[in-house]
């Protein structure tokens, strides 16, 4: 699996952006933006096409995830933590169709809750790139049962380690979003990962 994840904020090119993105093989985006409202993220969604929205994970506002027919929804570890009947809630969206996926920080902590979800994000694998002094902390996930996708300092260089240490895709935010030229940035990442994983 490659995902990228959004920008946390709306800007005046992302969705062009990412239909560019969409064009060029990505098929799965993870739609992370904490601090958008529900009706800003309605308008946000209604800029795509059905084709583009059957390839979007949603981490804020899953009541949307119907109306849309987007992929799936995302808890996050404190989305997680928060729910007071979270297998009802996984199994409700599931039971609907979608994908649930979960972040982890910890792989002690994902050998007891990763088996609820279609796959999960553990981070930092390697040193961000978004987040100055997030230190990645190279995680072998060999010995997990579960779909284990690295996030954290995922670029080209790193996508081979991330195989090796056994995770079943990468995730990617700075590695794209911060580079002048997005579209090349992406290609390279998409390449790379469909040599090594592929």
């Amino acid at each position: 699996m490659l995902v990228l994840i959004t920008l946390e904020k709306n800007n005046d090119t992302e969705q062009e952006q990412l239909t560019q993105f969409f064009g060029s093989g990505l098929s799965l985006l993870h739609v992370r933006k904490p601090g958008i409202s529900e009706e800003e993220l309605r308008s946000w969604l209604s800029g795509f096409e059905d084709s583009c929205l059957r390839k979007m994970v949603l981490h804020q506002h899953h009541r949307l995830a119907a109306s849309f027919s987007v992929k799936g929804i995302h808890l996050t570890e404190h989305l997680r933590s928060k729910k007071k009947e979270l297998v009802q809630y996984i199994e409700r969206y599931k039971i609907g169709g979608f994908t649930v996926s979960s972040s982890f920080h910890n792989p002690e902590k994902m050998k007891n809750e990763g088996s609820l979800f279609d796959y999960n994000f553990l981070s930092p694998v390697f040193n961000s790139i978004s987040k100055d002094g997030y230190e990645g902390q190279g995680f072998d996930v060999k010995n997990l049962p579960f779909k284990t996708i690295a996030l954290g300092g995922i670029k080209v260089e790193e996508i081979c380690n991330a195989k090796e240490l056994g995770y079943d895709g990468v995730a990617i935010l700075g590695a794209v979003w911060q580079t002048e030229n997005k579209q090349e940035a992406f290609t390279d990442i998409f390449n790379e990962y469909n040599n090594v994983f592929q």
